[in-house]
């Protein structure tokens, strides 16, 4: 007996639901399911009425025609679905493969994010092993002997030209050439502070590579300054010690030395728990690096002179012959000062004393004296040489107005060049 129609009934689908699916442009699941029951109802109720069976089962047509069409529109459709397709791929690759347990996120190529064990027990101490530093970053593993706090620390990677001890000052001395090595050895002789690179962190034998600490700490040497002859104490700052090859002080170097502060011990104590922070400061030098000053060939006395650009050095005779300043008077005993060169002695009643500077400090400069009074003008001090010579006296001018004198320092005296008393007659 055949089935009533009745007996499947058709799934009316909601208002709500739109016929076509803006996703793909097509029609609707839903809507589908309606229309293919429906057909199945139609086929059924022919079948009811004794016309036979259909010579062709269409629905599995309507389903293929149906699928065929889904698949030509998302083709059409590939360029606005292709992003929404590689955002689920990669969520879906980041899913854990329940295989794999909690190392699964490991092994995606596109990692969101990793939370380190900050109490790990067993850390290897296997080159290129990352673990937390049990501090406050990440511990890399770089060398056997070197374990480098990310962003806490910073480190040249050298060939040692000699053999180098940690905690020994290094200097560079040259490159490698095509690995873009660079070569350093124990700080020595040095003129000039950016040669210096930082301090060992580990041991390195000659020729062979190795880690130079220039920022962060370098722990386990003798920090106590034994080694150099010093007793070094927590809070020191050490410089470059000139006497001892890659050696440090605790005493500011003084020129001509390098002057390069190098770290601060954190922990003074003997080795294995010693402990300083690197931060080296290379000093330097007059004309070194100042953009606005350019030194040629320096000589003994030379003076720096600012030429309207830059700063220069030049022969002390230069720049005396064409100083000076305003004349200036004096009413009392007096002391010249610095920067003055022209003196009018205008002290009445009395001699007038000067008080002339330190020839030794002054070797060159040259002093002008002149009288408006007929009182004399003696030095404070016997250091004055007669215009003719001879021993040091005191006497620069005599009791008459209109007299005066010229001084010059030789280092040691003033030495008297010119002198006019005023009364002398000059014949043409």
């Amino acid at each position: 007996m055949a089935t009533s129609p009745s007996a499947n009934p058709t799934p009316i689908t909601p208002p709500r639901v739109p016929m076509i699916d803006a996703r793909t442009g097509l029609i609707d699941r839903a809507w589908y399911q309606f229309f293919l029951s429906l057909y199945r109802a139609s086929e059924a109720a022919i079948s009811d009425q004794d016309l036979g069976p259909p010579t062709q089962d269409l629905s599995g047509d309507f389903s293929n025609l149906y699928d065929q069409a889904q698949l030509a529109s998302m083709s059409d459709q590939a360029a606005v679905l292709q992003p929404k397709i590689d955002a689920l791929q990669q969520e879906l690759q980041t899913l854990p493969r329940q295989e794999l347990g909690t190392m699964a996120a490991l092994q995606q190529a596109n990692l969101p994010w990793v939370t380190f064990d900050t109490t790990p027990e067993h850390v290897p101490t296997s080159i290129g092993t990352v673990a937390w530093d049990g501090g406050t970053t990440l511990g890399i593993q770089m060398t056997a002997n070197v374990l480098q706090p990310v962003g806490e620390a910073q480190y040249f990677y050298i060939k040692a030209d000699s053999t180098i001890t940690k905690g020994q000052l290094v200097m560079f001395t040259g490159a490698v050439g095509a690995s873009g090595v660079i070569k350093c050895a124990p700080a020595t002789g040095i003129t000039d502070g950016q040669y210096l690179m930082g301090i060992a962190a580990e041991d390195i034998a000659a020729n062979g590579f190795g880690l130079i600490t220039s920022v962060g700490h370098v722990r386990g040497w003798n920090t106590t300054g034994t080694p150099v002859g010093e007793t070094w104490v927590d809070g020191d700052i050490l410089y470059y010690n000139p006497s001892i090859a890659g050696g440090l002080t605790k005493t500011q170097p003084t020129a001509p030395n390098v002057k390069a502060t190098i770290a601060v011990v954190v922990n003074a104590a003997p080795a294995g728990s010693g402990d300083v922070f690197v931060r080296v400061s290379t000093g330097s030098v007059l004309g070194g690096t100042d953009s606005n000053v350019q030194f040629g060939t320096l000589a003994a006395d030379d003076l720096i002179q600012y030429n309207g650009t830059i700063w220069e050095n030049v022969p002390a005779s230069t720049v005396i012959a064409g100083a000076g300043g305003a004349p200036v008077t004096k009413t009392a005993d007096f002391t010249v000062a610095v920067g003055e060169t022209w003196l009018i002695n205008n002290k009445s009643g009395s001699s007038c004393t000067v008080t002339l500077p330190t020839a030794s400090s002054y070797t060159g400069r040259v002093l002008h004296f002149q009288n408006y009074q007929a009182q004399t003008l003696v030095s404070a001090s016997s250091n004055v040489v007669p215009l003719a010579g001879g021993s040091a006296t005191t006497a620069i001018l005599e009791a008459v107005a209109g007299a005066n004198a010229t001084l010059v320092s030789d280092g040691t005296n003033w030495i008297m060049t010119q002198y006019d008393s005023n009364n002398s007659l000059e014949l043409e």
